[in-house]
């Protein structure tokens, strides 16, 4: 027969928070190494880059905006998680030149 599912917590293990970031101006990739040391903190389970150092990125002001990196993070809470991943993102991880 079939094996019963596995048993469903009560409540979440864990709460996540996940997003691609946008470029937020037109410009030219200078690095990822904050987004690599980014990605050796404590509740970071990963933080991928989508662009290598030196190409040209758009961002919303010259049409649909270049995605710069992949975020997935955990938490306390939903809150805890999501503020944690908003913290990141106004790191800017991805450095950007005009």
């Amino acid at each position: 027969g079939t094996p019963p599912p596995p048993p469903v917590p009560k409540q979440p293990l864990t709460a996540v928070a996940y997003c691609y970031v946008n470029a937020p101006r037109s410009g030219h990739v200078t690095g990822t190494s904050k987004l690599e040391e980014a990605s050796k903190r404590p509740g970071v389970v990963w933080a991928k880059p989508l662009v290598r150092p030196g190409v040209d990125v758009v961002g919303p002001e010259a049409g649909l905006p270049t995605w710069l990196c992949d975020l997935f993070v955990t938490g306390q809470s939903a809150k805890k998680a999501l503020a944690f991943l908003q913290d990141l993102e106004k790191e800017d991880l991805v450095p950007i030149r005009k």
